[in-house]
């Protein structure tokens, strides 16, 4: 059990004891009472909401700029069912000397033609084995004057723009192997 979830479980049952002791009172008013407990059961699923990136689902956050590509899944949009489609990248973080670091994150995108076609290219190489850095940048030109019909497939609130409005572009190169020391006889 990991830290956050022991801090859900105590932070539920100190709530629920206030939320308790407040009602046992007989000098508020019933509205109020109502009010408390409405109020605390939006809040459980607002933290419910909030948990689920302790889970393991893909985060929508900005990935890093530098990474290394540990593994990618590209869902294409459904049009029959309406789904967008999604790409998932698992990635760490890259330091200043190219190494990985931290622990690895799932960050999801929403589907584009390019960033599938990228993404596809390196799970191909990925599957051959070899180890993979990507770099994002953003591309210069907003969505409105890039080709237009590509992200009218998106449901409402959705958009494969960044926060600015800006496409998502990804490069991915192979990782040198390590120079060794020479060995000395």
């Amino acid at each position: 059990m990991n830290t956050v979830s022991i801090g859900l479980v105590f932070a539920y049952s100190v709530t629920s004891a206030l939320l308790l002791a407040l009602c046992l009172s007989d000098r508020l008013s019933r509205a109020l009472k109502l009010f408390a407990v409405l109020s605390v059961t939006c809040l459980y699923f607002v933290t419910w909401q909030g948990y689920q990136d302790s889970l393991g689902w893909p985060t929508k956050q900005t990935m890093p700029d530098n990474f290394r590509v540990l593994w990618i899944t590209v869902e294409e949009p459904d049009k029959a069912q309406k789904e967008p489609g999604s790409i998932a990248f698992w990635v760490r973080s890259l330091d200043e000397a190219g190494l990985a670091y931290g622990v690895p994150r799932a960050h999801s995108i929403p589907w584009s033609e390019e960033a599938a076609e990228a993404a596809q290219e390196a799970l191909g190489n990925l599957e051959e084995g070899e180890l993979l850095n990507g770099r994002m940048s953003r591309d210069l030109a907003p969505q409105s004057d890039q080709k237009t019909g590509e992200a009218q497939d998106y449901a409402a609130g959705e958009s494969p723009q960044g926060e600015e409005g800006i496409l998502p572009n990804f490069e991915f190169f192979k990782v040198p192997p390590p120079t060794l020391p020479a060995k000395s006889v």
